[in-house]
């Protein structure tokens, strides 16, 4: 069936085009036009007057929302967590596994592997898995619990590859151990390889993207950046991400986790080309202040927007959707919309490969397309051409 939406603006990755047409068939964007066109051959129109259609949201990095967590292990959860983020825009989605016992991640990848064959149109696309850990730098864990990171070997190797077909993001400490060797063969099973909870010097940096590093996990947080040997400085992964063109820098843009001339400072250094917003939101997200949780054995609390430890010592994931990051970066940081909808979308979908048919309205690519009003509310939301 051929549904047209008129009277819309169109956030294309290049231009805003006013009173468009956009049409869509079979799950596929099939035509886009500068102004408005006739529809007589679509079975159905939306006048969409007043209102943008804008790439939908893609989540690289989420561990759960709505009451429901990644690692708790069970299809329902993936799927509640998918729906949750569903209604706020985002229609791809790579749930994210915290650092667990070894068991208990197996058990999460199972979770996402069931959820993924419950993929269809009309629901956000679980694309796949996104593991954080276990393989970091206990000295920078953030919230995690120290006795479950390890250093890479090869039989977790071995466990990896009998998951090949549901990670396809991993985030690791390359200067740990040998975990910089591994990367070639993590590559090779078509995971993106992100440098994240890290205390590599700026050379270890260098290295790992020549490994198959491509991009660095929530900057700012949670890494290495100048230090000092002697009289001498050097770059950590901070200046790494900032600096190397060949990584994409993602950020967490709730207003809590970075300062708003800490994300000007990123946007600056690597454009809306190659900086992509996450959520990086937990099991909170939709919860209120004072409201308590537990994941992977560990207490958090809501407060002032943001999760904490209880020991309010250290942020514990957003509470915060994409959607409402959207909104800050917009009105708070002030970053041109058209290069906030690029690092929502299309950048994420470059850096996780999937640019071939997702992230920007152009003809031939999935239709998940977000109509949005005037402060960016999303209004409704279609994933493969069908209305959420």
């Amino acid at each position: 069936m051929n549904t047209a939406l008129v009277h819309i603006n169109i956030y294309t990755q290049d231009e805003i085009l006013r009173n468009g047409t956009l049409v869509m068939s079979d799950g596929r964007i099939i035509a886009v036009h500068a102004r408005e066109r006739a529809t007589g051959g679509c079975e159905k129109v939306i006048d969409g007057q007043g209102l943008s259609a804008v790439p939908g949201y893609i989540d690289a990095h989420c561990h759960g929302g709505g009451g429901f967590d990644c690692n708790d292990g069970t299809t329902d959860s993936v799927v509640g967590m998918r729906d949750f983020h569903g209604r706020h825009g985002v229609t791809a989605l790579y749930p994210t596994l915290a650092v667990n016992k070894l068991p208990a991640t197996r058990t999460g990848m199972e979770a996402v592997r069931r959820a993924m064959l419950r993929n269809r149109p009309g629901k956000t696309e679980i694309c796949g898995c996104h593991l954080e850990g276990p393989f970091l730098n206990s000295a920078f864990r953030g919230s995690q619990e120290e006795e479950d990171i390890i250093p890479m070997t090869d039989d977790h190797l071995r466990m990896l590859s009998d998951y090949h077909d549901v990670v396809r993001r991993i985030t690791i400490a390359p200067e740990v151990s040998r975990n910089v060797e591994y990367l070639p063969a993590l590559r090779e099973m078509g995971m993106q390889i992100s440098i994240g909870h890290s205390a590599a010097e700026y050379r270890d940096a260098v290295r790992a993207v020549r490994m198959g590093a491509t991009s660095v996990t929530h900057l700012y947080n949670a890494m290495s950046q100048t230090r000092k040997h002697g009289p001498f400085r050097t770059g950590g992964v901070v200046e790494a991400g900032l600096t190397l063109d060949a990584l994409f820098a993602e950020i967490i843009a709730d207003g809590y986790h970075l300062t708003d001339e800490l994300i000007r400072i990123a946007y600056r250094c690597k454009g809306a080309a190659r900086l992509s917003v996450c959520s990086d939101a937990n099991r909170a997200a939709g919860g209120a202040h004072g409201d308590v949780f537990r994941s992977c054995g560990v207490t958090y609390v809501i407060e002032r927007g943001v999760a904490m430890n209880e020991a309010r010592t250290s942020l514990a994931s957003s509470v915060t959707p994409i959607d409402g990051m959207v909104r800050y970066l917009i009105f708070k940081t002030g970053l041109p919309a058209g290069d906030v909808m690029r690092m929502t979308s299309g950048t994420t979908a470059r850096m996780m490969g999937i640019f071939d048919r997702k992230g920007s309205l152009d003809v031939g690519k999935d239709a998940d397309i977000n109509l949005v009003d005037d402060a960016f509310n999303v209004v409704c939301t279609f994933c493969r051409g069908k209305k959420t």
